[in-house]
Protein backbone atom coordinates (compact mmCIF):
# COMPACT_ATOMS: atom_id res chain seq x y z
CA UNK A 1 0.00 0.00 0.00
CA UNK A 2 1.09 3.60 -0.46
CA UNK A 3 1.78 5.57 2.70
CA UNK A 4 3.24 8.96 3.40
CA UNK A 5 6.91 8.75 4.31
CA UNK A 6 7.78 10.96 7.23
CA UNK A 7 11.45 10.61 6.33
CA UNK A 8 12.31 11.90 2.89
CA UNK A 9 9.86 10.78 0.22
CA UNK A 10 6.83 8.64 -0.57
CA UNK A 11 7.52 4.93 -0.37
CA UNK A 12 5.67 1.62 -0.19
CA UNK A 13 5.15 -0.05 3.15
CA UNK A 14 3.74 -3.54 3.32
CA UNK A 15 2.20 -3.90 6.74
CA UNK A 16 2.52 -7.43 8.01
CA UNK A 17 1.89 -8.59 11.53
CA UNK A 18 3.35 -11.04 13.94
CA UNK A 19 1.48 -11.22 17.19
CA UNK A 20 1.03 -12.90 20.71
CA UNK A 21 -1.06 -14.31 24.32
CA UNK A 22 -1.95 -16.53 27.98
CA UNK A 23 -3.94 -19.33 30.11
CA UNK A 24 -4.32 -21.69 33.21
CA UNK A 25 -5.55 -24.95 34.74
CA UNK A 26 -8.56 -23.49 36.48
CA UNK A 27 -9.19 -20.71 34.00
CA UNK A 28 -8.49 -18.16 36.72
CA UNK A 29 -5.66 -15.66 36.75
CA UNK A 30 -2.67 -17.09 38.60
CA UNK A 31 -1.27 -15.59 41.81
CA UNK A 32 2.10 -13.90 41.44
CA UNK A 33 5.02 -12.56 43.43
CA UNK A 34 5.88 -8.88 43.19
CA UNK A 35 7.69 -8.00 39.97
CA UNK A 36 10.90 -5.99 40.18
CA UNK A 37 11.08 -2.76 38.15
CA UNK A 38 12.53 -3.18 34.66
CA UNK A 39 14.60 -0.81 32.56
CA UNK A 40 12.12 1.25 30.52
CA UNK A 41 13.25 3.56 27.71
CA UNK A 42 11.34 5.92 25.45
CA UNK A 43 13.52 5.92 22.36
CA UNK A 44 11.30 8.44 20.58
CA UNK A 45 11.77 11.05 23.32
CA UNK A 46 15.54 10.54 23.29
CA UNK A 47 15.66 10.60 19.49
CA UNK A 48 13.71 13.87 19.43
CA UNK A 49 16.65 15.60 21.17
CA UNK A 50 18.60 15.43 17.93
CA UNK A 51 16.18 17.95 16.37
CA UNK A 52 16.35 20.44 19.26
CA UNK A 53 17.59 23.95 18.43
CA UNK A 54 21.39 24.18 18.65
CA UNK A 55 21.69 20.45 19.33
CA UNK A 56 25.06 18.83 18.70
CA UNK A 57 23.56 16.20 16.46
CA UNK A 58 26.73 14.11 16.29
CA UNK A 59 27.00 13.95 20.08
CA UNK A 60 23.31 13.05 20.40
CA UNK A 61 23.72 10.37 17.74
CA UNK A 62 26.75 8.86 19.50
CA UNK A 63 24.88 8.82 22.81
CA UNK A 64 21.87 7.09 21.27
CA UNK A 65 24.09 4.52 19.63
CA UNK A 66 25.92 3.81 22.88
CA UNK A 67 22.94 3.78 25.27
CA UNK A 68 20.60 1.74 23.06
CA UNK A 69 23.20 -0.66 21.70
CA UNK A 70 21.59 -3.67 20.04
CA UNK A 71 18.19 -1.95 19.85
CA UNK A 72 19.72 0.98 17.96
CA UNK A 73 21.23 -1.42 15.41
CA UNK A 74 17.91 -3.18 14.87
CA UNK A 75 15.94 0.08 14.66
CA UNK A 76 18.27 1.80 12.16
CA UNK A 77 19.15 -1.20 9.98
CA UNK A 78 16.07 -3.42 10.05
CA UNK A 79 13.05 -1.38 11.13
CA UNK A 80 13.82 1.91 9.39
CA UNK A 81 16.35 0.60 6.83
CA UNK A 82 18.23 3.88 6.99
CA UNK A 83 21.27 2.50 5.21
CA UNK A 84 19.59 3.03 1.85
CA UNK A 85 19.49 6.78 2.54
CA UNK A 86 23.13 7.16 3.53
CA UNK A 87 25.90 5.36 5.42
CA UNK A 88 28.41 6.44 8.05
CA UNK A 89 27.74 8.01 11.44
CA UNK A 90 27.78 11.62 10.19
CA UNK A 91 25.31 10.92 7.39
CA UNK A 92 23.10 8.91 9.73
CA UNK A 93 23.11 11.68 12.36
CA UNK A 94 22.02 14.26 9.79
CA UNK A 95 19.37 11.89 8.47
CA UNK A 96 17.96 11.31 11.97
CA UNK A 97 17.87 15.07 12.58
CA UNK A 98 15.65 15.51 9.51
CA UNK A 99 13.61 12.46 10.46
CA UNK A 100 12.91 13.77 13.97
CA UNK A 101 12.12 17.24 12.70
CA UNK A 102 9.71 15.98 10.04
CA UNK A 103 7.91 13.79 12.56
CA UNK A 104 7.66 16.29 15.40
CA UNK A 105 3.86 16.66 15.13
CA UNK A 106 3.38 12.90 15.24
CA UNK A 107 5.73 12.63 18.23
CA UNK A 108 3.72 15.27 20.10
CA UNK A 109 0.44 13.48 19.30
CA UNK A 110 1.92 10.25 20.67
CA UNK A 111 3.12 11.92 23.86
CA UNK A 112 -0.29 13.51 24.43
CA UNK A 113 -2.05 10.17 23.90
CA UNK A 114 0.17 8.23 26.28
CA UNK A 115 -0.31 10.83 29.00
CA UNK A 116 -3.71 9.14 29.45
CA UNK A 117 -1.93 5.84 30.21
CA UNK A 118 0.76 6.70 32.79
CA UNK A 119 0.89 3.11 34.09
CA UNK A 120 1.17 1.31 30.76
CA UNK A 121 4.87 0.45 31.07
CA UNK A 122 4.33 -0.77 34.63
CA UNK A 123 1.50 -2.94 33.33
CA UNK A 124 3.76 -4.29 30.59
CA UNK A 125 6.47 -5.03 33.13
CA UNK A 126 4.02 -6.82 35.44
CA UNK A 127 2.69 -8.92 32.56
CA UNK A 128 6.18 -9.93 31.44
CA UNK A 129 7.31 -10.58 35.00
CA UNK A 130 4.25 -12.71 35.70
CA UNK A 131 4.84 -14.65 32.48
CA UNK A 132 8.40 -15.37 33.50
CA UNK A 133 7.26 -16.56 36.92
CA UNK A 134 4.86 -19.02 35.29
CA UNK A 135 7.36 -20.48 32.83
CA UNK A 136 10.38 -20.38 35.14
CA UNK A 137 12.38 -17.79 33.21
CA UNK A 138 14.65 -15.40 35.13
CA UNK A 139 16.42 -13.71 32.23
CA UNK A 140 16.56 -9.88 32.36
CA UNK A 141 14.63 -7.79 29.87
CA UNK A 142 14.42 -4.15 28.80
CA UNK A 143 11.24 -2.42 27.62
CA UNK A 144 11.62 0.10 24.79
CA UNK A 145 8.99 2.20 23.04
CA UNK A 146 9.88 3.56 19.62
CA UNK A 147 8.51 5.07 16.41
CA UNK A 148 8.52 2.92 13.25
CA UNK A 149 6.83 5.30 10.83
CA UNK A 150 3.64 3.20 10.78
CA UNK A 151 5.55 0.20 9.45
CA UNK A 152 5.26 -3.56 9.78
CA UNK A 153 7.28 -3.59 13.01
CA UNK A 154 4.48 -3.12 15.54
CA UNK A 155 6.49 -4.98 18.15
CA UNK A 156 9.70 -6.92 18.22
CA UNK A 157 11.49 -9.14 20.69
CA UNK A 158 15.27 -9.40 20.44
CA UNK A 159 17.02 -12.16 22.40
CA UNK A 160 20.51 -11.81 20.92
CA UNK A 161 22.08 -10.03 23.89
CA UNK A 162 22.32 -10.80 27.59
CA UNK A 163 19.24 -8.63 28.14
CA UNK A 164 16.14 -9.37 26.06
CA UNK A 165 14.72 -6.31 24.30
CA UNK A 166 10.92 -6.16 24.44
CA UNK A 167 9.91 -3.27 22.22
CA UNK A 168 6.77 -1.72 20.77
CA UNK A 169 6.05 0.88 18.12
CA UNK A 170 4.02 3.36 20.14
CA UNK A 171 2.22 4.96 17.17
CA UNK A 172 0.66 1.61 16.28
CA UNK A 173 -1.25 1.40 19.59
CA UNK A 174 -3.17 4.69 19.62
CA UNK A 175 -6.65 3.08 19.57
CA UNK A 176 -8.89 2.74 16.52
CA UNK A 177 -9.93 6.41 16.47
CA UNK A 178 -6.45 7.72 15.57
CA UNK A 179 -7.07 9.62 12.29
CA UNK A 180 -3.78 8.79 10.54
CA UNK A 181 -4.66 5.09 10.40
CA UNK A 182 -7.33 5.77 7.78
CA UNK A 183 -5.20 8.33 5.95
CA UNK A 184 -2.38 5.80 5.65
CA UNK A 185 -4.78 3.01 4.64
CA UNK A 186 -3.76 0.75 7.49
CA UNK A 187 -5.74 -2.52 7.07
CA UNK A 188 -9.00 -2.61 9.02
CA UNK A 189 -8.07 -5.74 10.92
CA UNK A 190 -5.30 -3.79 12.71
CA UNK A 191 -8.10 -2.23 14.75
CA UNK A 192 -8.32 -5.57 16.54
CA UNK A 193 -4.86 -5.06 17.96
CA UNK A 194 -4.19 -1.32 18.23
CA UNK A 195 -5.69 -0.51 21.64
CA UNK A 196 -3.15 0.93 24.06
CA UNK A 197 -4.56 -1.27 26.81
CA UNK A 198 -3.75 -4.35 24.71
CA UNK A 199 -0.01 -3.63 24.78
CA UNK A 200 0.79 -5.95 27.72
CA UNK A 201 -1.00 -8.85 26.03
CA UNK A 202 0.53 -8.16 22.61
CA UNK A 203 4.03 -8.11 24.06
CA UNK A 204 3.52 -11.28 26.11
CA UNK A 205 2.21 -12.95 22.95
CA UNK A 206 5.30 -11.99 20.97
CA UNK A 207 7.64 -12.70 23.87
CA UNK A 208 6.40 -16.30 24.12
CA UNK A 209 6.49 -16.73 20.35
CA UNK A 210 10.07 -15.45 20.15
CA UNK A 211 11.19 -17.53 23.12
CA UNK A 212 9.76 -20.88 22.06
CA UNK A 213 9.19 -20.89 18.29
CA UNK A 214 12.59 -22.41 17.46
CA UNK A 215 11.89 -25.25 19.91
CA UNK A 216 8.59 -26.18 18.28
CA UNK A 217 9.04 -26.58 14.51
CA UNK A 218 5.65 -27.33 12.97
CA UNK A 219 5.49 -30.51 10.93
CA UNK A 220 1.71 -30.34 10.47
CA UNK A 221 -1.39 -28.38 11.39
CA UNK A 222 -1.75 -29.98 14.83
CA UNK A 223 1.80 -28.91 15.76
CA UNK A 224 1.00 -25.33 14.75
CA UNK A 225 -2.30 -25.33 16.62
CA UNK A 226 -0.86 -26.73 19.86
CA UNK A 227 2.10 -24.31 19.82
CA UNK A 228 -0.20 -21.31 19.46
CA UNK A 229 -2.59 -22.88 21.96
CA UNK A 230 0.19 -22.96 24.55
CA UNK A 231 0.76 -19.24 24.00
CA UNK A 232 -2.93 -18.41 24.43
CA UNK A 233 -3.24 -20.69 27.46
CA UNK A 234 -0.23 -19.00 29.09
CA UNK A 235 -1.88 -15.65 28.43
CA UNK A 236 -5.03 -16.85 30.16
CA UNK A 237 -2.99 -17.57 33.26
CA UNK A 238 -1.37 -14.15 33.13
CA UNK A 239 -4.42 -12.01 32.36
CA UNK A 240 -7.32 -14.24 33.42
CA UNK A 241 -10.02 -15.92 31.37
CA UNK A 242 -12.88 -13.45 31.83
CA UNK A 243 -11.96 -11.10 28.99
CA UNK A 244 -9.31 -13.17 27.24
CA UNK A 245 -11.20 -12.53 24.00
CA UNK A 246 -10.46 -8.81 24.26
CA UNK A 247 -6.71 -9.35 24.73
CA UNK A 248 -6.70 -11.64 21.70
CA UNK A 249 -8.40 -9.12 19.42
CA UNK A 250 -11.92 -10.58 19.27
CA UNK A 251 -15.31 -9.19 20.08
CA UNK A 252 -17.22 -10.99 22.82
CA UNK A 253 -19.74 -12.16 20.20
CA UNK A 254 -17.00 -13.66 18.02
CA UNK A 255 -15.54 -15.54 20.97
CA UNK A 256 -18.92 -16.94 21.95
CA UNK A 257 -19.49 -17.97 18.34
CA UNK A 258 -16.24 -19.96 18.27
CA UNK A 259 -17.09 -21.68 21.55
CA UNK A 260 -20.61 -22.51 20.35
CA UNK A 261 -19.35 -23.74 16.96
CA UNK A 262 -16.34 -25.58 18.38
CA UNK A 263 -17.68 -28.95 17.28
CA UNK A 264 -18.38 -27.70 13.75
CA UNK A 265 -14.87 -26.25 13.51
CA UNK A 266 -13.39 -29.59 14.56
CA UNK A 267 -15.63 -31.48 12.12
CA UNK A 268 -14.37 -29.21 9.34
CA UNK A 269 -10.74 -30.13 10.11
CA UNK A 270 -11.63 -33.82 10.14
CA UNK A 271 -13.62 -33.68 6.88
CA UNK A 272 -10.79 -31.78 5.17
CA UNK A 273 -8.11 -34.16 6.57
CA UNK A 274 -6.27 -31.17 7.98
CA UNK A 275 -5.06 -32.13 11.46
CA UNK A 276 -2.02 -34.11 10.32
CA UNK A 277 -1.64 -32.37 6.99
CA UNK A 278 2.00 -31.32 6.50
CA UNK A 279 1.29 -28.88 3.65
CA UNK A 280 1.54 -25.45 5.25
CA UNK A 281 -0.17 -23.78 2.31
CA UNK A 282 -3.20 -26.01 2.91
CA UNK A 283 -3.68 -25.13 6.58
CA UNK A 284 -2.15 -21.65 6.93
CA UNK A 285 -5.59 -20.03 6.48
CA UNK A 286 -6.46 -21.10 10.03
CA UNK A 287 -3.53 -19.10 11.43
CA UNK A 288 -3.61 -15.90 9.37
CA UNK A 289 -4.37 -12.51 10.92
CA UNK A 290 -7.32 -10.68 9.44
CA UNK A 291 -11.01 -10.12 10.10
CA UNK A 292 -12.13 -13.59 8.98
CA UNK A 293 -10.96 -17.11 8.22
CA UNK A 294 -11.53 -17.85 4.54
CA UNK A 295 -11.62 -21.07 2.56
CA UNK A 296 -13.75 -23.90 1.20
CA UNK A 297 -16.34 -25.09 3.70
CA UNK A 298 -15.81 -22.11 6.02
CA UNK A 299 -18.70 -19.67 6.68
CA UNK A 300 -17.93 -16.13 5.45
CA UNK A 301 -18.40 -14.66 8.93
CA UNK A 302 -15.95 -17.09 10.58
CA UNK A 303 -13.60 -15.20 12.96
CA UNK A 304 -9.83 -15.23 12.30
CA UNK A 305 -7.19 -17.51 13.82
CA UNK A 306 -9.48 -20.46 14.44
CA UNK A 307 -6.41 -22.70 14.37
CA UNK A 308 -5.04 -20.86 17.40
CA UNK A 309 -8.42 -21.18 19.09
CA UNK A 310 -8.53 -24.93 18.51
CA UNK A 311 -5.01 -25.30 19.86
CA UNK A 312 -5.94 -23.29 22.93
CA UNK A 313 -8.95 -25.52 23.62
CA UNK A 314 -6.81 -28.66 23.22
CA UNK A 315 -4.18 -27.32 25.62
CA UNK A 316 -6.86 -26.22 28.07
CA UNK A 317 -8.37 -29.72 28.05
CA UNK A 318 -4.91 -31.24 28.49
CA UNK A 319 -4.14 -29.02 31.49
CA UNK A 320 -7.45 -29.92 33.06
CA UNK A 321 -6.49 -33.60 32.78
CA UNK A 322 -2.86 -33.25 33.89
CA UNK A 323 -2.87 -30.10 36.05
CA UNK A 324 0.86 -29.54 35.48
CA UNK A 325 2.82 -26.30 35.76
CA UNK A 326 3.30 -23.95 32.81
CA UNK A 327 7.01 -24.77 32.87
CA UNK A 328 6.15 -28.45 32.49
CA UNK A 329 3.63 -27.66 29.75
CA UNK A 330 6.24 -25.87 27.67
CA UNK A 331 8.66 -28.76 28.19
CA UNK A 332 6.06 -31.14 26.71
CA UNK A 333 7.16 -31.14 23.07
CA UNK A 334 5.02 -33.81 21.37
CA UNK A 335 1.83 -32.13 20.10
CA UNK A 336 0.21 -35.38 18.97
CA UNK A 337 0.81 -36.99 22.37
CA UNK A 338 -0.54 -33.88 24.10
CA UNK A 339 -3.66 -34.05 21.96
CA UNK A 340 -4.22 -37.73 22.74
CA UNK A 341 -3.76 -37.20 26.48
CA UNK A 342 -6.09 -34.19 26.45
CA UNK A 343 -9.05 -36.44 25.50
CA UNK A 344 -10.27 -33.37 23.54
CA UNK A 345 -13.37 -34.16 21.46
CA UNK A 346 -15.85 -31.30 20.92
CA UNK A 347 -18.16 -33.44 18.73
CA UNK A 348 -19.47 -35.62 21.57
Amino acid sequence: MQTKSFLLKTFTVVIAIVLLCTTGCTGDRAKFDEVQPAIVNNFTTDLNKIAAPNANIYAVYSKLKKEYGRFFQVWTNEIMDLGKYGSGDSAQAELLQRFAGNNRKVFLAMLKHYEKYPEINNQINDALGHTQQLIGDKSPYRIVSYFSQFSDYRTFIDTMGKTTVVAYSAEMFLDDTFPLYKMLEVPDFYNRYNATEQLPAMLVWNYLKAKYESEFPSKNMLDEAVFNGKIWYTMERVFGEKELWKNLGYTEMEWKKMVEEEGQIWRHYVNENMLFNSNFNAYKRYFIYGNHTFGSGIPPDCPPLIGNFTGYRIVKAFMKEKNMSLKELWAFKDAADLYRKSTYNPIR
